[in-house]
């Protein structure tokens, strides 16, 4: 998809806008010249008729290829011109050169459903007519487009005081082409090659009758670039289309993926993975050691800008050295062959194989990537499914990948409709899945007498919400404010009355069910008392010593009830003002580290059930998730003693004495720990929720629908 700098400009997109405006599903090229260069001097519209003739394949030199499965058509394109994507209401694809001298634009119109050919055809030009001043037919064929039979006309017209030279084609869909007049001459058989190649193809079926189909509702990726995932809704995409090394099954235990089977030294420092050699690429690329390195170096690029990469590949040898750019690549990652390579870490660490679950470490085609800034909108992936279609905010095609090297997937398509609606009602009519409950839905969900009681599953999440305290301006940098601002907090009215108890309430940090869960802790529990007291112990004295404070939260209007709740809280029981700044919801978790205020909420999701992913990633003073920037010293020995330690019980213990010290010291304010509550059709077969985010989907079966 072209920048903003590469758009048709304002007149071409004028010429544009005025020609779709015909009803039908037409192919239509429009060719603009300067004033009276083509026009017919009778000013009739007296046609001059040609014989019928074929257009025959002009594709040899166009090496670029679009093919729409939702729409059901393919053009081929020149590989140095720029394309776009588009949507419902303007083009489904546009093509053009890079200096916007010639623009091609597909539509899709429904109209062709209750209309023959001939009348689309006439309708349209009729239609133009009235658009254009000084109409001339100039040419009129019937014309065979591959084993689709059109119409074609050619003629002129004024619009906006220009001279248009046009070509209008009826086959079913509808394309818009101009072109400037000192660049059309060049041109011209550049511009037949490609719009002659185009082939009308069978739509993919989008019916709720498809037994081979998921369909699904999400607000779709922020990214699908594996290395610089964050969000959790675009890690569920990227583990479907791309793979590493390793993987977690639906018991969360780490499994083979790429790498077929991999041996640890005896000091637990290197390890040597052994790639299947049955693993390829989407497009059929074999995928070798090579690409896994380009991969992680890349991940470690400085340009590449991760947020995520010291944090899940930093314990590897060199990987901070490529990070400040002071290293060309990274010394503990080498290849020992085609299909063997061999990554050895700074210490033995027994989370180590764990984070290679996360996206950063996926293996990605180089010439891919390199293909452009946006690659990742047709990424040649290596998972069990592949990006079919994506037309942003509105559907998003995943289709099974039948050379994947694993467990082939049982569906053929899983079909996310995006922001298309209310999910819950969607589901009740039967246009998706499996949906989400929500607070709204939830009494009426869990009582038994309800159907939909039947479709319901739970499963406690491994994640936490919860009040981040910037440490590094006042007045969160000293510990009795944080202390005195938890203690402020009533999660238990927040929990019932807000959240109707489908959470549960957090006095620490780790969720029940991680390893190293302490049900004994005792949090910062509500005590507005002990709360004032400590303010005036702090180094402010009292509360008309604080600064102005502000919240930061996602958001585009309305606050959230819970932030008002709190915002509340802190008003009535400190005496204290909170102003409330939102930012874009789909960045906010890239940006929130640099753009952060003085408090601000965000949830955190496990990418492997250890202790390490929450106390370590979130709180150790050179964490890359250490939103809050909480530093301390003898919480980041320890974090990194426990790193180190082999016998599993000491280690445990060890994270549950790190758990103690950041609550006691309010390093964060913890809210409430995950429950997710589903629904799920009957027909869905092999739904296996988990508390962490795996590729679900090659899991799924879909039985005939009632």
């Amino acid at each position: 998809m072209s920048n903003t700098s590469n758009k048709p400009d304002m007149q071409h997109r004028k010429i544009l806008k005025t020609l779709s405006q015909i009803t039908g599903i037409l192919l239509l090229i429009m060719l603009a010249l300067s004033s009276g260069a083509c026009t017919s001097s009778s000013g009739t519209d007296e046609p001059t008729q040609t014989p019928t003739r074929t257009i025959t394949d002009t594709t040899a030199e166009l090496a670029g290829f679009y093919e729409s499965t939702v729409h059901g058509f393919s053009i081929h394109y020149p590989p140095e011109w720029d394309t776009e994507a588009g949507g419902t209401g303007q083009a489904a694809f546009t093509i053009h050169n890079s200096s916007n001298s010639c623009v091609i634009q597909i539509f899709v119109e429904t109209e062709w459903q209750t209309s023959s050919l001939d009348e689309l055809a006439d309708t349209a030009i009729n239609d133009i007519k009235q658009k254009l001043t000084t109409f001339n037919l100039l040419s009129e064929n019937e014309i065979q487009f591959g084993d689709a039979t059109g119409y074609e006309y050619s003629f002129t017209g004024i619009e906006g005081g220009i001279t248009h030279k046009s070509k209008l084609i009826s086959v079913l869909r509808e394309i818009l082409a101009a072109c400037k007049e000192e660049v059309y001459n060049l041109v011209e058989e550049t511009i037949d090659n490609i719009v002659y190649s185009f082939r009308l193809e069978e739509p993919l079926s989008l019916s709720m009758s498809d037994e081979d189909t998921l369909f699904l509702y999400s607000t779709g990726p922020t990214t699908l670039d594996p290395a610089l995932i964050r969000d959790t809704t675009s890690a569920y995409f990227v583990m479907e289309v791309f793979s590493g090394l390793v993987t977690l099954n639906q018991d969360l235990q780490v499994i083979p993926d790429i790498a077929e089977r991999w041996e640890t030294s005896d000091d637990g420092k290197t390890y040597t993975f052994y790639l299947r050699e049955n693993a390829r690429f989407h497009d059929g690329k074999v995928i070798t050691a090579n690409d896994f390195k380009y991969s992680l170096e890349r991940s470690c690029e400085p340009e590449t800008a991760s947020q995520t990469a010291a944090t899940y590949l930093g314990d590897i040898v060199g990987v901070h050295e490529k990070l400040s750019g002071q290293a060309s690549d990274i010394t503990g990652v080498k290849i020992i062959d085609d299909h063997i390579l061999q990554i050895t870490i700074d210490t033995p660490k027994s989370y180590f194989l764990s984070k290679l679950v996360y996206p950063t470490s996926f293996v990605v085609d180089s010439a891919n990537t390199a293909s452009g800034d946006n690659w990742w909108h047709r990424p040649n992936g290596s998972g069990p499914f592949k990006l079919k279609e994506w037309i942003e905010d509105e559907l998003l095609v995943l289709e099974r990948n039948d050379l994947f090297h694993g467990e082939m997937p049982k569906l053929q398509n899983a079909v996310f409709r995006l922001w298309s609606g209310v999910p819950m009602i969607m589901y009740e009519n039967g246009e998706i899945d499996i949906t989400y409950v929500s607070t709204g839905n939830i009494e009426r969900v869990l009582d038994p007498s309800n159907p939909l009681n039947n479709e319901l599953v739970t499963t406690p999440e491994f994640s936490l919400w919860y009040i981040g305290f910037n440490t590094t301006k006042p007045p969160f940098d000293d510990p009795k404010i944080r202390q005195a601002f938890s203690y402020a907090i009533d999660k238990d009215i927040i929990i019932e009355l807000l959240l109707k108890d489908m959470v549960k309430k957090a006095d620490g940090i780790l969720p029940p069910g991680m390893p190293g869960y302490n049900d004994q802790l005792q949090g910062l529990d509500f005590d507005p008392e002990k709360a004032m007291d400590l303010i005036q112990q702090s180094t402010y004295g009292s509360v008309s010593n604080l600064p102005e404070i502000t919240f930061t939260t996602a958001g585009i209007g309305q606050v959230s009830s819970i932030i008002e709740a709190i915002v509340s809280m802190w008003q009535q029981h400190l005496g204290i003002d909170i102003s409330i700044r939102q930012m874009e919801p789909d960045t906010y978790t890239y940006n929130l580290k640099k753009e952060k205020d003085e408090l601000f909420d965000i949830g955190w999701v496990a990418d492997y059930p250890d202790p390490q992913n929450f106390l370590d990633v979130l709180f150790h003073g050179n964490a890359e998730n250490n939103t809050g920037e909480y530093s301390n010293p003898d919480v980041d020995a320890l974090l990194e003693a426990a790193g180190r330690e082999t016998d599993p019980t000491t280690r445990l213990n060890m994270y549950q004495e790190i758990e103690h010290m950041l609550v006691d010291d309010a390093a964060c304010l913890p809210l409430y720990f995950g429950i997710d509550y589903s629904l799920v059709k009957p027909h869905v077969k092999g739904f296996v929720p988990t508390s962490v985010p795996i590729p679900w989907l090659q899991y799924i079966s879909i039985e005939p629908r009632k």
